[in-house]
């Protein structure tokens, strides 16, 4: 019979970040109807069964996959399909209580970003992962009485089976071959000649004299030694390639595992084409509702490293992540034109060049002993600039998007007024520099996006060096603000 879905995180909100008391799932909110282990997916049907007024539902079921349905009445239904990995299918579902409101194609789906958009809309959301495989049930009890036959079971044999009892008298001669195990008591005198094997146990006293020859083998392997000597090594974490999509096969693996403690896995990505990349997508997830973050780097050199902090499954302890490499090159490009995987439109990738997508499967288990010697660090992501060279940092491709706000620019008080001056120091570049996202009546001013939970995303038109103060907001980034909310829109 089909396994139940294990609901690993539930909650309900607005989107004004105010918890409310949780909704449990509903009775059979989630049907499963066909569990294929063998082709790693399960189908499964989500029905809205929260509230007898229509309804919104946002279901994901992949990290680019969120299905979007509006005006659901109740006891409608929308039938899904998982992939599994690791026996377990993973899905989000979000149940907008409101029929007015509406999410972004890239929000609907994100419960980090939902509970951050500001006003009184109210939304419940459950993380789920199917089991893939069916689970057994015991057959009833046995009958009270056997049941009855009409025949014997087989016929009789045709002539006796022979005794596995000893005779009743001893044999009047002796036997013509040795018996089968030894006698029970020892022979009155000693044999005649030595034996030709040495005895299974030890002699009772020791010999009178010393061996004549050394024995054969030492007592302990030069392996045993080393192994006393030395402490086991520990295996190392790999990454798993699991799917990809273009003929270019990486010449080394462009994932690197550097800590894992079952909730999350830190990695870095890394260009080992030996030629520049000209774009790096980084699909993670980043919150225990399968919130997904998509980060690019642009002209990404060889050897040049990028460190990402994902979060694991709840049953499998284990997370998937995508990446993608483009090569816009015409004049030594290291890509195939028949490379065409499409970047997800939540990436903002732009205009597409050649392009090829790796899916890898990273352990959250750590491989070592658990007696190892552990560091453990805090089970957040680094730095958005973290692991990269002096001078590059990771910008949001801000240029590349129609800009949805339109806001006024926020003053340089208010900015600070929000996150505090920034920190003097002497380095020449700032965290974001005129040259790429020049404002103000001179130009000689940066606009960078910094969201607060009161606002949510708002551009301000701030001095090269207050934008230092983005390297501790993990959300915000350098020029104007390219979707969200703003106090405006409230």
């Amino acid at each position: 019979m089909p396994a139940e879905p294990k609901i690993v995180e539930s909650i309900c909100m607005t989107t004004g970040g105010d918890e409310m008391e949780t909704i449990p799932m509903p009775a059979n909110a989630i049907v499963i109807k066909n569990q294929n282990f063998a082709n790693d997916m399960v189908d499964f049907t989500v029905n809205q069964n929260w509230i007898l007024e229509e309804a919104g539902l946002a279901i994901e079921a992949g990290m680019d996959s969120c299905i979007i349905k509006s005006n659901v009445t109740f006891g409608d239904s929308e039938d899904v399909k998982g992939e599994c990995i690791e026996g377990f299918a993973t899905a989000t579902v979000v149940v907008y209580m409101d029929e007015e409101f509406e999410a972004d194609q890239c929000d609907a789906c994100n419960v980090d970003t939902l509970s951050e958009m500001g006003g009184d809309y109210k939304f419940c959301a459950y993380r789920v992962e199917i089991p893939c495989e069916t689970v057994s049930v015991e057959c009833g009890e046995p009958s009270a009485a056997p049941s009855g036959s009409y025949f014997p079971s087989s016929a009789p044999s045709e002539s006796p089976t022979d005794s596995t009892k000893p005779s009743a008298s001893p044999t009047s001669s002796p036997s013509a071959t040795p018996t089968a195990t030894p006698t029970t008591s020892p022979s009155a005198t000693p044999t005649a000649t030595p034996t030709t094997s040495p005895s299974a146990t030890p002699t009772a006293t020791p010999t009178t004299s010393p061996s004549s020859s050394p024995t054969l083998t030492p007592s302990s392997k030069p392996s045993d030694i080393i192994e006393l000597i030395l402490p086991p090594t520990c295996p190392e974490s790999v990454p798993i390639l699991i799917s990809n999509d273009g003929e270019t096969m990486y010449p080394a693996s462009p994932i690197t595992i550097t800590f894992q403690n079952t909730t999350h896995v830190a990695f870095k990505v890394v260009n080992t084409f030996g030629s520049t990349v000209s774009s790096v997508f980084t699909e993670y997830h980043t919150g225990s509702f399968g919130e997904t973050e998509c980060l690019e780097e642009e002209n990404v050199e060889e050897a040049v490293e990028m460190e990402f902090m994902a979060q694991c499954m709840h049953n499998a302890k284990i997370s998937v992540i995508n990446i993608w490499m483009t090569d816009c090159s015409d004049v030594t490009p290291f890509l195939d034109q028949t490379d065409n995987a499409e970047i997800p439109e939540c990436c903002h990738a732009g205009d597409q060049c050649r392009t090829v997508q790796y899916t890898f499967k990273l352990p959250c288990v750590d491989p070592c002993p658990e007696d190892a010697v552990s560091v453990t660090i805090p089970p957040t992501s680094p730095p958005i600039n973290s692991g990269l060279p002096d001078g590059l940092v990771r910008r949001n491709l801000a240029e590349k998007i129609k800009n949805k706000n339109n806001n006024k620019d926020g003053s340089t008080e208010e900015f600070e007024s929000l996150t505090g001056h920034a920190e003097t120091n002497d380095a020449e570049d700032h965290f974001c520099v005129v040259e790429d996202y020049p404002c103000g009546p001179t130009s000689d001013k940066v606009h960078v996006c910094h969201y607060s939970a009161r606002d949510g995303y708002k551009t301000f038109c701030v001095p090269e060096p207050d934008s230092d103060a983005l390297r501790f907001y993990p959300k915000d980034y350098c020029g104007p603000c390219v979707g969200g909310y703003a106090s405006s829109k409230m």
